[in-house]
């Protein structure tokens, strides 16, 4: 007998909430609401309160807490307003429902507001916001959905709690205990013959896939190209056989097509394993241009919100690496809508963005198949003390995260 349904005999289907879970229709509700062939339904366990304080608590009718931490930016400020409206959604409810997801809830509270993105509008304003710059990193609209992120979140963590399962075993079917990683050291702050010891050091312990930072856009003119340009050779003499990633953070608020052009044509010449985020993030034409006139591989979509945004880049066929957030894009079931619109798209595979609190990257990796999400981010610069204990040396000598057991989102 299973040993979870002897501990929660009133999830006696565990198995088939599995199943359901792993599969691609992401949003189907959970269909165990009653054990076929038994004499008796056993009583459900339904969710009894919704908090928001230093996250967001979901408590379960059998004292089983659901947890998803505040961080710095995960915008959980902008669920009080409509924290009524949440408790009314889900109290009552049962917590194994997979109808109950972040996007329940906005469209409860912003009813069909969300497709907006998808014709390149801001859902809550109505402003263009298609192939046009942003004044910071997130937009007021996408703060909103960042915080229904946390809700649903937090429920499953609750939905592993219950299930005496670790979080990536209920999300999807994949069970992989071993994640490969890339190292993301961020900037070359202290030059570039530190950059060359920090790559080298990082490549010898195990991490063959690394990501760095440009630190200069198009602002800085030539001698910011070169600069950044120099970054990509310097790494690839010392590092011939590595798969180097290079993220342009600094252009992120820049729709400078031209400058953006021009460096990936220079860098392409390096076979970068991706250049991410090229132009600034719904910049679908500047994408289409970049990756059309210089044919080298584009990351992009961490600073996009839901599923209905990504859908554009793909059909435009100049994204082949989608790294929504499941803290940012809606969460962890937005997530795996991602995940299921980008597998019609032969060769696209999923990378999400990692951010504090560390938690929900790692399980939405370890629960999906290899060739759709191959490897998790290592933010090493932040998330050093969350995640660094658990990596080890896989196989083939590269870097691996050893999965949690512990139920929950851990």
């Amino acid at each position: 007998m299973d040993p979870t349904t002897t501990l929660f005999p009133e999830y006696a289907c565990r198995r088939d909430f599995l199943k359901t879970a792993g599969g691609a229709a992401a949003g189907m509700a959970l269909y165990c609401s009653s054990v076929k062939g038994a004499e008796t339904v056993p009583p459900k366990v339904t969710i009894t309160d919704v908090k928001v304080s230093d996250g967001v608590a979901i408590t379960a009718s059998n004292g089983v807490r659901g947890f998803f931490p505040r961080s710095g930016v995960s915008g959980v400020e902008t669920l009080v307003p409509h924290l009524a409206r949440i408790r009314e959604l889900l109290v009552g409810r049962d917590p194994l429902d997979r109808a109950l997801d972040g996007e329940m809830l906005w469209e409860a509270i912003y009813p069909g507001k969300a497709k907006a993105f998808a014709d390149g509008r801001d859902p809550l304003t109505g402003a263009v916001i298609s192939n046009k710059t942003r004044s910071g990193r997130h937009t007021a609209t996408g703060s909103v959905f960042i915080g229904f992120s946390n809700v649903d979140n937090a429920l499953w963590d609750l939905r592993g709690k219950l299930l005496g399962q670790p979080a990536h075993r209920v999300i999807g079917d994949a069970n992989r205990e071993l994640v490969r990683v890339y190292w993301r050291p961020g900037e070359a702050k202290n030059g570039l013959a530190e950059a060359r010891r920090q790559a080298r050091e990082a490549f010898d312990k195990g991490y063959r896939f690394q990501k760095w930072f440009f630190k200069k856009g198009s602002k800085d003119g030539a001698a910011g190209m070169k600069e950044n340009i120099e970054l990509v050779r310097v790494l690839r003499e010392e590092l011939p056989s590595a798969e180097l990633m290079f993220d342009n953070h600094s252009i992120r608020y820049e729709d400078d097509v031209a400058y953006s052009l021009e460096l990936c044509r220079a860098i392409a010449i390096y076979k970068p394993y991706w250049i991410e985020e090229p132009i600034c993030p719904e910049h679908v034409e500047g994408y289409a241009q970049i990756k059309g006139e210089t044919g080298v591989t584009l990351a992009g979509g961490e600073h996009w919100y839901t599923r209905w945004p990504v859908k554009a880049f793909l059909d435009r066929k100049c994204v082949d690496i989608v790294q929504s957030d499941p803290i940012w894009c809606g969460g962890i079931s937005e997530w795996l809508k991602i995940c299921s619109l980008v597998r019609q798209y032969p060769g696209v595979r999923v990378v999400p963005h990692i951010t504090s609190p560390w938690l929900a990257a790692p399980h939405c990796v370890a629960s999906q198949p290899e060739a759709l999400c191959p490897l998790l981010e290592f933010n090493v610069e932040g998330g050093r003390k969350a995640l660094e204990g658990a990596m080890t040396r896989l196989p083939d000598a590269g870097m691996g995260l050893r999965m949690p057991t512990e139920p929950g989102l851990s």
